[in-house]
């Protein structure tokens, strides 16, 4: 499988990227109406570089996380991600593959500075576009997802958390946000 038509071998990170990109753009653009004011307006793999005044309403997708680089993919057996075990998953088999976790990022920005909406009302909007996101993303279709490598997701997106914060003012309310995903994958 490639991306494009260069014929440039693809590895499991960019085709889950693509994957949560094309979900997205369904649940957070195609199938939400005009008239709600968290539709969005710009859904892109890689770093914001947009003017948010013009796209208002936005998703960054990113393997990993350029604010933290420490946020990794690897092994499940490497204790940075002791947090979350999988009970009875063996690591790999001998001779074998092993199980990968591949991690990343979707940063959102939501601002509702020209349309001067009431505080509780921008908050309102705001936590409804989080839950759809966090639907959407956990919803996100991987069956049969599998590189030119051999690796291949091996379960759904997980969503390992979220961070939300308002800024602006004066009915000129700015929500930013992150969440962090996991991707459970095998590599022979």
């Amino acid at each position: 499988m490639t991306l494009q038509n260069d014929a440039i071998p693809a590895s499991i990170v960019p085709l889950i990227l693509y994957k949560i990109k094309d979900h997205l753009e369904t649940c957070m653009d195609v199938e939400v109406p005009d008239t709600n004011p968290t539709k969005t307006m710009l859904i892109k793999i890689g770093r914001f570089n947009d003017n948010p005044l013009e796209k208002s309403v936005s998703l960054s997708i990113s393997g990993g996380d350029y604010e933290d680089p420490g946020y990794m993919d690897g092994r499940i057996d490497n204790p940075k991600f002791d947090n979350l075990v999988i009970r009875g998953l063996p690591v790999g088999e001998i001779g074998g593959g092993v199980y990968w976790w591949r991690r990343g990022t979707v940063n959102y920005q939501l601002f509702k500075v020209r349309q001067r909406l009431p505080e509780e009302t921008a908050l309102q909007y705001a936590y409804d576009f989080q839950g759809r996101l966090i639907k959407a993303i956990e919803s996100t279709p991987l069956d049969a997802l599998r590189d030119d490598y051999g690796e291949r997701a091996y379960a759904p997106v997980y969503v390992e958390g979220v961070t939300f914060f308002e800024s602006g003012g004066n009915n000129q309310f700015i929500w930013r946000g992150k969440l962090l995903w996991r991707v459970l994958t095998w590599r022979p």
